[in-house]
């Protein structure tokens, strides 16, 4: 990344899970030409081991990559596969990656007003922009919501529009305000839906068309031109929590799975050295099973 010249001043602020290095892996070979910081939230919920199918997303999105994997791959050294870890994109691509747990306090918001950013991306981040954070950069800050906006606001919208038999699945651009997936509309990116492919798939595919609207409004930036805001319609407005039983069940006997071995270690592979041969734990119907023999990663 660029330290100087006609780039922008770009914070990326995304998860430390999975799909948060998986979002990385498309922005940041964007923004060569800019000055970019990633902030990192760590943020887990009490409840996601209260439910065992919260737990097992979480093992499956968290835990293995992140505890094991991508330690496993960054003690391998080398430049790693065609996906960076999180320790990988920093030498890769020569971003500063810090994770933060305030985002708002006084820590939080010197860190952000020192780099002077002009646009802030949110994507997957967990945390909530107040005013004093939102308001900093020039061009604004921007969230994207994996979810069409206003139907699927809130938490779990891919879950949702599987269990309503949607075709579809949107991921909203729109601009940070006061209130939680609230703001004006840049534009919604569609991802149709797969009945063969499970929710973690749809998971963590569901970013990439709203990240794409993303660098269509920087390059209309870029060009001088102020982003098209639409206002959502509130009266259409249905916010959706952590999911309980209830729906996983309704989940389940529509046929869905939560993940699919073939599918989940084909996304794991890309991170891993071609060549490398990494021991893999397959988890199945809720139960982790250690595999015997070793994954060949070789087809990265």
């Amino acid at each position: 990344m660029t330290e100087g010249g006609d780039g922008l001043r770009i914070i990326v602020c995304t998860k430390r899970d999975l799909a948060g290095a998986l979002v990385l892996n498309h922005v940041l070979p964007r923004l060569r030409g800019d000055r970019v910081l990633v902030l990192l939230s760590d943020k887990t919920r009490p409840v996601e081991n209260a439910v065992p199918e919260l737990a097992e997303m979480k093992f499956l999105e968290r835990d293995l990559p992140i505890d094991t994997l991508f330690p496993l791959i960054d003690a391998a050294g080398g430049h790693g596969g065609r996906l960076a870890t999180f320790d990988g994109a920093v030498r890769r691509f020569g971003v500063p990656i810090e994770t933060i747990g305030d985002v708002n306090g006084p820590a939080g918001e010197a860190r952000i007003r020192a780099f002077r950013p002009d646009i802030i991306l949110s994507a997957r981040f967990s945390l909530i922009f107040k005013p004093n954070i939102y308001d900093i950069p020039r061009f604004g800050t921007y969230n994207v919501h994996p979810g069409a906006l206003p139907r699927y606001a809130g938490l779990f919208a891919p879950l949702r529009c599987l269990v309503g038999g949607d075709d579809r699945i949107g991921c909203t651009l729109h601009r940070v305000d006061q209130g939680i997936d609230t703001g004006p509309i840049a534009g919604i990116g569609w991802l149709p839906v797969d009945r063969r492919r499970s929710l973690l798939w749809h998971v963590v595919q569901t970013y990439r068309p709203g990240l794409d609207l993303f660098f269509d409004l920087l390059d209309g930036l870029r060009a001088g031109r102020q982003p098209e805001l639409t206002a959502q319609d509130r009266s259409r407005r249905v916010y959706g929590s952590l999911p309980g039983a209830d729906l996983f069940a309704d989940f389940s006997r529509q046929g869905f799975r939560l993940f699919d071995p073939g599918d989940y270690l084909d996304i794991l592979r890309g991170f891993v050295p071609a060549g490398v041969m990494l021991p893999m734990k397959v988890i199945a119907g809720g139960a982790a099973e250690e595999g015997e023999a070793p994954c060949c990663c070789a087809r990265a």
